[in-house]
């Protein structure tokens, strides 16, 4: 640290202290802040530093030290010991995430950020949670935010957010490397380097390797022999990111990252197929203290390409994001940020065809501190999308590029208020609407596969998928536990449903072969409730339970995506921990209800799959050899040797031995 950014940081510390403060800057560390609050602190929501209890919308903070101790390797599977999200498995390496129900394959509800930037894939409207660029190992922490808040967080974060903060290359100082082996043929390796060079550069480094064998049973013959469904999951992963303080106001950074894994994904309409898939991104953002308030500006592009097991064509996607926000305060009371988006996403799915859209978003925030003990909030965004393709004009398929000529134009919305009434309580309501537009997949992807007699089609007149929800929440600090309870109640509207290449729309002779194209589906709704509970006690333990109620009313038309049906009624996970001397030991179960989907088991049939109630458990016992360097062993589903806790592939118990080593 210069000597002279001692004034300013002083000030904005101060600052930070003010209720109702939202102004955020570089120039201050969220492990500061969080000395500063005395527990995790976020800046994502409003812009300026708050525990999760200010936020105005439902958030949970997952620390670093949990991500250490879950025993877990991939950032769903934390997410599965430590809240009530619907996790669903289907492969060795290959998750959904769901929010308050709907958590059917390739999700496209949930927003995923790093660092802000996002990792949501456009073209097909998921999360490749494999292909993330970031280790376990340099994650700060995960934040979780419930409901839609596009207007707080970002593009289509129509179901919820998880918004992942790694350590700062100017503020953390931090090294390590694990290996990693175990049943299933399991082998990983990685390296993590975060750290200042010199009072004003600073750099961080990643890089993994992993490969192990695939989920062998539930894999159907047509995927085994068709689809190289079983191929071994393997991914390699490297990411940097270069930081400069130009200034005590100013901060500059790049950031680079390149993934490739391959394996039998499981998608959405229920089957396996084989891809290989690589991402690619460039990043470069500043942000300065221009005297009156914080300005942050970002442009990045993300490049993919995916081959299947069928198909010569690959898959290319290009996304270009350019996005600036001014985040300031008028008196002690108000915070106020507004902001810009451009974004270019182009997809090519077939030769000769393209078919993309530019998006140009605006925004506004305010953020009043009415008291020392009620806040509130109002964020609003606007979006306005221009459609386009070209090579669609084929005989054999519904529509050519004049139906490609299309516009949307769509708001969303968050309000939330938050009262303290004692030092140790607080109540949240919020209301909010997201708009998840459709993914490029929906509107423009086409192929035909004439050995199995059917062909797919994107609908370039799908409309979007508009979301309402409404929640109450209420947390308190009990020092009895040395924790905290939460309760939220939550009721939310979901309006166009897009059924993905799930429905058989056209037949011969209107076109040579059965063609598959999106549609909307319908209305749904649910309304259900979040419990969650953790705490101290003893010496060296503690504790934690989360529960979710999602009851879901649907008129949908039939799919083979049953939306309805996708999620449990009821989750709940509970974890136990001791940590003493050298060492520490984890335990995790987690219940999940009745759930049901349909297969497709070969060209033209599908069956459904009902997954009864379960309780699945993890475990973690490590020994810390030194002050450096720690041996673990880690076991997932160990109370079965194979359980079916989805429709796809079976879950076998696995274990893991792994070393981790600080320098």
């Amino acid at each position: 640290m210069t000597n002279r950014a001692l004034p300013i940081r002083a000030f904005l510390i101060a600052l930070a202290l003010a209720p109702g403060s939202a102004r955020a800057t570089s120039d201050i560390g969220h492990a500061e802040l969080e000395a500063l609050f005395g527990e995790p602190v976020t800046t994502s929501a409003t812009g300026g530093p708050q525990r999760a209890s200010q936020v105005p919308a439902s958030m949970e903070i997952i620390t670093a030290e949990q991500i250490r101790r879950s025993g877990a390797h991939d950032i769903p599977a934390v997410l599965a010991r430590y809240t009530s999200l619907d996790v669903q498995q289907y492969n060795a390496h290959d998750y959904t995430v769901g929010v308050r129900g709907y958590a059917t394959a390739m999700s496209p509800r949930l927003l995923v950020l790093v660092n802000g930037r996002q990792v949501y894939l456009d073209h097909y409207g998921y999360v490749a949670w494999d292909s993330l660029p970031v280790q376990l190992a340099e994650i700060r922490q995960i934040e979780v935010i419930k409901g839609p808040n596009a207007a707080l967080f970002g593009f289509n974060a129509a179901g919820g957010v998880i918004n992942i903060i790694t350590l700062d290359p100017l503020h953390d100082r931090q090294s390590t490397g694990t290996l990693r082996v175990g049943t299933g043929r399991y082998r990983e390796a990685s390296v993590t380097h975060v750290g200042p060079i010199g009072d004003n550069l600073g750099i961080r480094l990643s890089a993994g390797l992993r490969g192990e064998q695939a989920w062998r049973s539930g894999h159907t013959e047509f995927e085994l022999a068709q689809l190289d469904s079983r191929r071994s999951p393997t991914r390699q992963q490297v990411a940097g990111e270069f930081a400069a303080r130009l200034s005590d106001r100013v901060r500059v950074g790049i950031e680079a990252s390149y993934n490739r894994a391959i394996a039998g994904d499981f998608f959405d309409y229920g089957q396996f197929w084989r891809q290989d898939r690589r991402i690619w991104n460039l990043r470069g953002r500043v942000s300065a203290d221009i005297g009156f308030g914080l300005l942050a500006a970002s442009v990045y592009h993300t490049g993919y390409r995916e081959t299947f097991a069928v198909g010569a064509s690959p898959t290319d996607h290009d996304l270009t994001v350019a996005e600036i926000s001014h985040t300031f305060k008028l008196g002690a009371s108000h915070t106020l940020r507004h902001m810009l988006e451009v974004r270019r996403s182009v997809m090519s799915a077939f030769p000769g065809s393209e078919v993309g859209y530019t998006n140009i978003a605006v925004g506004a925030m305010w953020n009043w501190a009415i008291s020392d003990t009620v806040e509130s909030t109002v964020a609003l965004r606007g979006d306005y999308l221009r459609l386009n393709g070209r090579g669609f004009d084929d005989p054999n398929f519904p529509d050519g590029d004049s139906a490609y000529r299309r516009r949307f134009r769509d708001a969303s919305w968050n309000l939330g208020l938050v009262w303290h009434p004692t030092p140790i309580e607080t109540w949240r309501i919020g209301a909010s609407r997201g708009v998840s537009l459709p993914s490029l997949y929906d509107l423009g992807y086409r192929d035909s596969f004439p050995a199995f007699g059917y062909q797919d089609t994107g609908n370039p007149r799908l409309q979007p998928t508009v979301v309402h929800d409404f929640q109450i929440e209420y947390r308190r600090n009990i020092e009895a536990i040395a924790g905290r309870i939460a309760v939220t109640g939550f009721y939310q509207i979901n309006r166009g449903f897009s059924s993905g290449l799930s429905v058989p729309v056209l037949e011969p002779p209107q076109v040579p072969y059965t063609t598959f194209m999106p549609l909307n589906l319908g209305t749904s709704r649910v309304y259900g409730v979040d419990l969650a509970a953790q705490g101290r006690f003893g010496t060296g333990f503690t504790w934690g339970f989360a529960y979710r109620l999602a009851a879901t009313e649907a008129e949908f038309r039939p799919a083979l995506i049953d939306f309805k049906r996708a999620s449990p009624r009821h989750l709940a996970t509970a974890r136990l921990g001791w940590a003493g001397g050298r060492w520490e030991l984890d335990g995790f179960l987690r219940y999940a209800g009745e759930a049901q989907g349909w297969r497709v088991v070969d060209e033209s049939n599908a069956v459904l799959v009902q997954v009864q109630d379960q309780v699945s458990a993890a475990l973690r016992v490590a020994y810390q050899v030194t002050p450096n360097l720690t041996v673990a062993l880690e076991g997932e589903n160990v109370l079965q040797e194979r359980q079916r806790q989805t429709i796809a592939a079976q879950a076998p118990r696995r274990f893991y031995l792994s070393l981790r080593s600080s320098f």
